[in-house]
């Protein structure tokens, strides 16, 4: 009974009712319906503008070779219907291969007919027309239906011709559940489980929906309405095509007698609940099996599995058949103690196994297989293997070892015989074990000492011995499983008879014997003579920790046998097959059983889920859905394994799993499942609202500006399947069985507030004190029950409250736990409001007895209404009343306390508001006598002011193209490295203070503009990380938003940018700190995309713009982060004097040249230029570099180190053919001959070191050109400006002395010698301990190929603009041979033909047969069809290594290249060198590779100490760019988009390390095999650079 006493029953009523209809009047059931169509209800504010950009498209980027789905395989569920897009990446493989994908999904431009899964219709082809190796593959396709769904990729093979298919993907698209044609969200789904059989008639039935309707659920969950079987159990159906008559017993229904009939009632009373009282209806399915009396089981005992169709179950009948007769012994006795019960598996040990020979079904019968040995094994029909073999089934080295070691080779053949000789014949009958003897004849044959000098009657002999030995290998199987048997009937018995927590069935009896059969006998009769046989069929039941995966009644499994399952006697197990062809009627019955109970029912539960095949389940879902495409699936998975649920969810499209709050043994564990079980943490990431600029801006890019995926789609992500959460179930205990009474509250209110559908059980609120017996309960629920008793109130509030959260958009969560007491806040993003709920858990009596009354909460926004408080406060207990009614269910009386609004205060709480030092409203509430047992709601909002912010910072995005466009008219880019970039050190060095630094693990940004807040703000959106320390920063103060304002001063064009930032970030510090991350990142997010947007509009170029690949924008923009102020280029005014930011410089790389002497390179700069520069249309800072470095020219070099002009270092042979090489691409670039011949004959360039003979000291770009070709000419013989350790302590003396020669024989550049290292592979040793101080580890002294190459384009570029009079100069002076003293003129065309004729001769090193026509020392060669790294070098050996300074030969110089050289030579450097994203800098077959560089390691090993092999190994990524470009230069294809693609598969790693790096870049350097280097630059500006121009060369190159 359920008590009337209430506290406040004389205007609960009153109260009640205006709460219940506050709650209806806030309920925004419509407004979810508009909702659903965009998504989320964020998704709808954001868009709400833009109605043209909302098209709910959701991406799946296909990896691997491009066919394989992405996080191995784990299902994807689209949010909601849309448009899904399948991606195949440019450069993957089967992108090639012209690829299509196929799915099951049936689209509507099929022919309409039952969905098939394994029926494929082709995945509609996207926007993309053809693939021309830049662009992804797009698929596209309009997702109209419900249910899961699979897909693949099929492609054809070009040189096999083969077809292949890729692995199968799954994607999934959870249905909306309507009521009356009205959409509800899943997550408000508020469920009530009835036991069918204690519903009584279903004339009684409207009576529970009524008041189940009133309590607010709006789904009834019906176990099986089927004829139940003779166990009374729920679940133990005795025909699933028929409907229990008990249904229909009484009243108006007794005339209902066919099955037709009953389903039609049924279904109109589903039906009319759902019309009247808003409720729908969920069904249990039971597939796994069939009550043990189901009479058509003596039809069809194939269904189950019999000893017949399954007869590896015959031991295990004949088991539990003696188990059976042993219990009849037993019958009156009561077992009460172990020691009887040990007395018992004592009797079973000797008594009742022995007499089974059990073991004659494991072994071999020895004597029958010797006598077919006898017979077979020296027949002369035999074929014998040879001994031995090399590929005998032992091998060479084990032979060495038989005369040394017999009883080893007889150890290895019993093993071989033991695991692959044996068979079990199909029969399973004892002794069906038996010999392979195919495979164990091979191992004897091939076996030296069973063979050799062995008689007949000997090989016998040694036959049955191995035999012997075999079966002991078998016993040990016998063995464990008779422990095992022993074992589980112990427990067992124990559990069911002695165990406290057990049922206790008292003395055995026919109805309780002392074990539960595994089998049910039925009468069978033969359908051809009419005889009648008994054929045992195996009960179903489940075990332990058990792999869901493998079916335990298979042959697989000893289960049965062992006795691991804990079977249900009343339950036949179903055998199905692997299709529907291996049991047809069994699999017709069943989707018949299926499709009946979806037409009547919105939902289904699948009983026992994961021991049903996965298959079947595929089918019969399928089936059901085919009648209600819109059916729910929930089910209970015990798999006891994350990934085995979620391979259940993905195969079969389950919308839900059932979980138990009632299962949390304390409030700790509580708080974790809720977490889990779903819902946002409160301030949730959520992409920003995009504006007409960005969503313009990914219409034409078709993704992403800098990244694959553009800003309106959603890329999905594995998920946890949503939770169906119940407070208690049906079968498990109660909060009076399991913790308490006055836990019943605060379970159901926590259960209430969690993000997803949530569940209970008739009686719970009743408060049946133990949970309803499922086989054995008669009686049936109360019909008449009062909802304003007991705690009923409290569960319409309850569910009124859930309702509102789900529809309402109440999405996001947070959850305070202290001790026992948990408080919950749900907040919804939409409406800017929350609900509150404090609880205080009751796990235990002890519990129950404390109190919490001085506990204070804080609550992080202003109190609109307290709506109820409530407790338990006196319960009448009389454990004997649950018995006591022998019709009806009663519950336990209770006293409820229950207080509404306002009157709450100073019964369970008090509030106390302040305003804190920053003038924030402050809400503490302070609990009074809120004992355990006691619940508390109420409502929170922000305040209006912050409303009003949110709206403003919202507005303020989406309308960026007005106000934030204009922004952007006067930035140029070096405003944007301003704006995006600077690392700490140039900051400082700029304006005196650098980067934001947050606390451990994020530490210093890794940038003090945009980048560095977006790098961890896309870690943070990517796993919604809140705790990050950034938003822990964010939370705590404004300084980051200050920052990030105030730096922007030091750009008078960032003015407006920084107005437009500081109106977001003005809204934003009013709103809630707690808002404060989420909306900071939209305005960031919103401005960097901006930003990067408008960069490549700036750049102007129609490669960069306009390009295909995402790539190419994205190292474009990268490339804004080296070229800025900081350390001025030039010291010196008159350099570039005038010009706009002359100061601005070319970082090498970052952090380790950032600022000083180390930032400006020769070397790096002029390497990067095209990238940085010329690729992304910045002429006019390129010739503002060339300018500085001209303007230090001196001895005919640039320096490599410039040091601002003020000690710059001439320690470089290649620099300067780098800054040549520059000035040609520089004088390509420029658009019009006007500009050219400006750049050539009128930039001037003010020295500040002029030769003598200069009269002034300005000079044009052309004149410099010249004067450095005479330089070289007339040969260059210098010691260093202010030689010795204080410009380098680790060069030796001879080191400083620089000299480099013409050799008029083959036109090339000599220079170097072993104590220096004039190119780019610079290392000097700087390890005393391993010997190599001051000793270059790659001096290249001679001719090195990339210069020889470099001097050759820039001979041939000037040799042509001399013919056109676009250069002065057709040659240079050189001395006479035979008088020193007269000079003679050698042209250009001369010189640049003198090293076409001889490069190949002295570079390329050829097959053996040819040396003769080479150059070559073949003492040297180690690899051959190469070309040398250098020619002359005084280290011969050298001059013959494989390093991919060849590559930039290439490029720069593909004329002097034998084609057909060049192209194996590139195959072998692909081999070779290339790394995953860099180059060797040295062949891995050179005695002098080493592949991991570590500076800091002094070992003591001279090839690594102190990183002496930074150019022997590591692998560089600048190399990269030339490699691609040699293959853009010498390899052919069948179409340009063949090449495309080539050049895109060798990007692929690029790709993905650009997107998860912390400086967006691409590193200096990797260690072997793309491993990460600890001292390498984080990022480097020629790797971005080379890879950038290979990709501009690809794109004007023709094939």
């Amino acid at each position: 009974m359920i008590s009337n006493n209430n506290s406040e029953s004389g205007n609960c009523g009153v109260e009640y009712t205006k709460l219940i209809d506050s709650f209806s009047e806030k309920i925004r059931i419509k407004d979810h319906c508009v909702n659903i169509s965009t998504n989320t209800s964020t998704e709808t504010k954001n868009n709400s503008n833009n109605s043209n950009i909302n098209q709910n498209i959701y991406t799946i980027t296909l990896v691997g070779n491009g066919s394989e789905p992405p996080f191995n395989g784990k299902g994807l569920v689209l949010p909601s219907l849309g448009t899904l897009r399948i991606i195949i990446p440019a450069g993957l493989e089967v992108a090639s291969y012209n690829p299509q994908i196929y799915t099951n999904y049936h689209h509507g431009t099929e022919p309409t007919s039952s969905f098939q899964r394994d029926k494929f219709y082709i995945f509609h082809k996207g926007n993309i027309i053809g693939y021309n190796g830049n662009n992804d593959l797009i698929f596209e396709q309009k997702i109209e239906k419900y249910g899961c769904f699979d897909y693949y990729v099929e492609w054809e093979e070009v040189a096999s011709k083969n077809v292949k298919c890729g692995p199968i993907g799954t994607f999934q698209i959870n249905p909306m559940l309507k009521i009356n044609q009205q959409v509800i969200p899943s997550e408000s789904i508020c469920l009530q489980t009835f036991l069918t059989k204690c519903m009584g008639s279903i004339d009684q039935w409207e009576k529970h929906v009524e008041t189940a309707s009133k309590l607010g659920f709006n789904m009834i969950h019906y176990t099986p309405v089927q004829e139940i079987g003779e166990s009374g159990s729920s679940y133990s159906i005795y025909d699933q095509q028929s409907i229990s008559s008990k249904i229909f017993e009484g009243g108006m229904n007794t005339k209902i007698i066919n099955e037709d009939e009953k389903l039609l009632a049924l279904s109109s009373f589903i039906s009319d609940a759902e019309k009247k009282y808003g409720v729908l209806g969920m069904i249990d399915l039971v597939w796994n099996h069939t009550a043990n009396n189901s009479a058509w089981l003596n039809q069809h005992p194939e269904a189950g599995y019999n000893t017949d169709n399954s007869p590896h179950l015959k031991s295990a009948f004949q088991l539990d058949q003696a188990l059976q007769d042993y219990g009849k012994t037993l019958y009156g006795k009561e077992i009460n103690s172990t020691d009887q019960l040990n007395d018992i598996i004592n009797d079973v040990k000797t008594k009742v196994l022995p007499p089974l020979k059990l073991w004659e079904y494991y072994i071999l019968d020895i004597e029958k297989e010797v006598e077919i040995f006898k017979n077979t094994f020296f027949s002369s029909g035999r074929v014998r293997e040879q001994i031995p073999s090399s590929c005998s089934t032992f091998s060479p080295s084990f032979l060495k070892n038989i005369i040394s070691n017999p009883n080893h080779e007889k150890h290895e053949q019993i093993k071989s015989i033991s695991k692959n000789g044996i068979i079990r014949a199909p029969s399973y009958e004892r002794y069906s074990l038996h010999i392979n003897l195919d495979y164990t004849y091979r191992v004897l044959d091939t076996s030296v000492t069973f063979s050799n000098n062995s008689s007949a009657e000997e090989q016998i002999q040694k036959y049955r011995d191995i035999l012997s030995i075999v079966n002991l290998e078998v016993y040990k199987d016998f063995d464990h499983d008779i422990e095992a048997i022993l074992k589980n009937i112990f427990e067992r018995i124990k559990y069911e008879r002695i165990s406290d927590h057990g049922p206790k069935l008292g003395k055995i009896t026919k109805s309780k014997p002392l074990l539960t059969s595994y089998f049910t006998i039925v009468q069978y009769r033969d359908p051809n003579n009419s005889s009648i046989r008994e054929i045992p069929l195996a009960n179903n039941g489940w075990i332990f920790n058990h792999n869901p995966t493998i079916d335990f009644a298979s042959s697989e499994s000893r289960a049965y046998l062992r006795r691991d399952v804990i079977v249900w006697g009343d339950c036949v197990k179903m055998r199905y097959g692997q299709s529907p062809s291996d049991n047809q009627w069994l699999w017709n019955h069943m989707k018949t059983y299926t499709q009946n109970m979806a037409r009547i029912f919105h939902a289904i539960r699948i009983d026992n889920c994961h021991s049903t095949p996965i298959h079947l389940a595929q089918y019969l879902l399928d089936a059901a859905r085919e009648i209600r495409p819109d059916i729910y699936i929930t089910c209970e998975l015990f798999t006891g394994s994350e990934e085995i649920d979620y391979f259940f969810v993905k195969k079969l499209g389950i919308n839900s799993l059932i979980r138990e709050a009632m299962q949390c043994g304390d409030s700790s564990e509580f708080t974790r499942v809720l977490y889990r079980y779903g819902g946002k943490p409160i301030g949730s990431i959520q992409e920003p609202p995009i504006g007409e600029y960005l969503n313009d801006c990914c219409s034409r890019n078709l993704g992403g500006i800098t990244s694959p995926n553009d800003y309106a789609s959603k890329s999905l992500q594995p998920s946890l399947p949503p939770a169906l959460f119940m407070d208690c179930t049906h079968d498990n205990e109660t909060p009076y069985q399991k913790r308490t009474i006055a836990d019943t509250l605060p379970n159901a209110a926590i259960v209430a507030m969690s993000v997803c559908a949530i569940g209970s059980t008739r009686g719970y609120d009743e408060i049946f004190p133990k949970t309803i017996d499922l086989v054995n309960e008669t009686r049936v629920y109360n019909t008449n029950v009062n909802i304003s008793s007991g705690i009923l109130p409290i569960r319409s509030l309850l569910s009124k409250i859930h309702l509102e959260l789900s529809c309402n958009g109440f999405d996001e969560i947070h959850i305070h736990q202290d001790g026992n007491l948990i408080f919950i806040q749900r907040y919804s993003p939409k409406l800017n409001e929350s609900i509150f709920m404090v609880a205080h858990c009751s796990f235990s009596i002890q519990q129950q007895q404390q109190q919490d009354n001085d506990k204070e909460l804080h609550v992080p926004c202003k109190i609109s209404q307290f709506l109820f408080g409530a407790k338990i406060t006196n319960t009448y207990i009389n454990r004997n009343d649950w018995n006591t009614n022998t019709t009806k269910l009663n519950g336990i009386e209770v006293d409820c306390e229950i207080h509404y609004h306002d009157k709450v205060l100073n019964q369970f709480c008090q509030i106390h508001e302040y305003n804190n030092e920053n003038g924030a409203l402050c809400t503490t509430l302070k609990l009074n006598n809120f004992k355990a047992g006691s619940i508390l709601f109420f409502r929170g909002e922000i305040p209006k002011p912050n409303i009003e912010s949110i709206k403003k910072i919202e507005q303020l995005i989406l309308d960026e193209n007005k106000q934030l466009c204009k922004s952007f008219d006067n930035v140029d880019l070096i405003d944007m490295n301003v704006l995006l970039f600077r690392i700490n050190e140039e900051e400082k060095q700029t304006i005196g203070h650098g980067a934001y630094h947050v606390q451990n693990p994020v530490g210093e940004l890794s940038f003090c503009g945009l980048q560095g807040f977006v790098t961890e703000l896309n870690q943070i959106a990517k796993y919604n990380d809140l705790g990050n320390q950034l938003c822990e920063n964010l939370r705590k103060g404004n300084w980051a938003i200050d920052y990030i304002v105030n730096r922007l001063d030091q750009r008078v064009a960032l003015k407006s940018v920084k107005q437009w930032l500081t109106q977001c970030f003005d809204q934003l510090k009013q709103l809630p700190r707690h808002l404060i991350p989420m909306y900071f990142y939209q305005i960031i997010m919103t401005t960097y995309r901006f930003t990067t947007n408008k960069s490549i509009e700036k750049m102007g170029n129609s490669f960069v713009k306009e390009n295909d690949s995402w790539f190419s924008r994205a190292l474009a923009v990268t490339s804004i982060q080296f070229f800025g102020v900081s350390t001025p280029l030039i010291s010196n005014p008159n350099v570039l004097e005038g010009v706009k930011d002359r100061e601005a410089s070319l970082a090498a790389g970052f952090p380790h040249f950032a600022t000083g002497y180390m930032r400006s390179w020769g070397r790096d700069t002029f390497i990067s230029l095209r990238g940085i520069l010329l690729v992304t249309n910045r002429y006019r800072e390129a010739i503002n570099i060339i300018v500085g470095f001209g303007s230090c020219l001196r001895f005919g070099l640039i320096p490599n180190l410039l040091d601002c002009g003020t000690k710059p270092r001439f320690n470089s042979r290649d620099s300067v053919w780098w800054y040549l090489r520059s000035i040609q691409d520089t004088y390509n670039c420029l658009p019009t001959e006007k500009e050219k011949d400006q750049f050539l004959n009128q930039t001037k360039v003010y020295r500040l070191f002029p030769p003598t003979n200069y009269i002034s000291p300005i000079s044009t770009i052309a004149e410099i050109i010249q004067e450095i070709l005479q330089a070289h000419a007339s040969g260059i013989h210098f010691r260093e400006p202010n030689a010795g350790r204080e410009i380098d302590d680790r060069m030796r003396d001879e080191g400083f002395n620089i000299n480099i020669d013409l050799n008029l024989t083959n036109g090339f550049l000599y220079g170097g010698n072993r104590s220096n290292c004039g190119t780019w592979m610079d290392k000097m040793g700087e390890s005393t301990k391993a010997n190599n101080y001051g000793e270059p580890a790659t001096p290249r002294d001679g001719a090195p190929i990339e210069i020889t190459a470099m001097l050759y384009s820039t001979l041939s570029w000037i040799s042509d603009l001399y013919k056109l009079d676009k250069f002065k100069h057709g040659g240079v002076e050189i001395l006479k041979s035979k008088d020193n003293t007269k000079t003679d003129i050698l042209t250009y065309q001369d010189w640049s033909k003198l090293i076409e004729t001889n490069f190949e001769k002295y570079y390329y090193i050829p097959s053996s047969g040819d040396d003769k026509k080479y150059i070559i020392n073949s003492n040297y060669v180690h690899r051959r069809f190469i070309y040398k790294d250098v020619v002359g070098s005084a280290n011969v050996f050298s001059d013959y290594q494989l390093r991919p300074n060849i590559c930039v030969a290439m490029s720069f110089a593909p004329k002097l290249f034998n084609d057909q050289h060049a192209n194996k030579c590139i195959d072998i450097i692909r081999n070779s060198l290339v790394g995953p994203i860099g180059m060797k800098t040295l062949d891995p077959n050179d005695p002098n590779y080493h592949g991991n560089y570590d500076n800091s390691s002094d070992s003591g090993y001279k090839p690594t100490s102190r990183g002496f092999n930074y150019h022997n190994g590591p692998e560089w990524v600048w190399c990269y760019g030339f490699f691609l470009e040699s293959i853009v230069q010498f390899k052919q294809f069948p179409s340009i988009s063949t090449k495309n693609h080539l050049i895109n598969s060798l990007l692929i790693k690029h790709k993905l390390y650009i997107q998860n790096d912390k400086r967006f870049s691409l590193p200096e350097l990797t260690n072997r095999e793309g491993s990460f280097c600890k001292d390498s630059c984080d990022s480097q500006a020629w790797s971005i650079a080379t890879i950038l121009a290979s990709l501009y060369q690809l794109s004007i190159t023709k094939n």
